[in-house]
């Protein structure tokens, strides 16, 4: 009977560690599988880097690219592109770049030798030329809910009332799950206790 109940207690926190495994997977997975996605179907993230992207330079509406219209706040994955990169470039390619001091995502409109012209899909005139070799990335990518999340959040941090309840809740629920913890380890101990003897059964 005390054999029963001793393993019943023994068991019990395998169960909760196998259920956080699967439930961690549960949530990793789709994140993975997320940003695999947005980074061009790639695993390779050593070129690569994710934007914010403040305009709606980018957002006149669908188009037949592969890269189609980038709203405001959306989040974009650029890959860094090599030297040999640089020239693959074609006409509708969303590119990255400075000019005027301004770090531009525009798309590639024109491309004559070595110098290319983009635009904003949403502006009226077509940005100054620029050399194939000032390109630093092509979108692959493009997430506009991460984006809004991105945003919501930026807007919770500039509230204070906001932000300190959030900050509340986050303490109770680190405090919860503490003494979980600690309880987990308490029952460990009673029936490591009952196991040796020196707890009457």
């Amino acid at each position: 009977m005390v054999s029963s109940v001793y393993r019943k207690k023994r068991d019990r926190p395998v169960v909760r560690i196998v259920l956080g495994v699967i439930i961690v997977s549960l949530l990793v997975l789709p994140v993975a599988s997320f940003f695999y996605h947005l980074n061009g179907d790639s695993g390779d993230y050593s070129n690569s880097e994710l934007l914010i992207v403040p305009t709606d330079s980018m957002d006149a509406g669908p188009t037949e690219y592969e890269i189609s219209t980038i709203p405001k706040d959306s989040i974009i994955m650029v890959h860094i592109l090599t030297d040999a990169e640089k020239h693959e470039l074609k006409v509708g390619d969303v590119i990255t770049f400075y000019q005027d001091g301004i770090y531009k995502v525009h798309r590639i409109v024109i491309i004559s030798g070595d110098t290319i012209i983009a635009e904003g899909d949403a502006s009226s005139s077509a940005d100054p030329p620029i050399l194939i070799e000032e390109v630093k990335g092509k979108v692959v990518g493009v997430s506009t809910i991460i984006g809004d999340l991105v945003s919501a959040v930026w807007r919770m941090v500039r509230n204070p009332a906001l932000l300190l309840s959030i900050g509340a809740i986050l303490i109770v629920i680190m405090l919860y799950y503490t003494f979980v913890v600690l309880h987990i380890l308490r029952e460990e101990e009673i029936s490591e206790n009952i196991k040796s003897g020196t707890v009457e059964k």
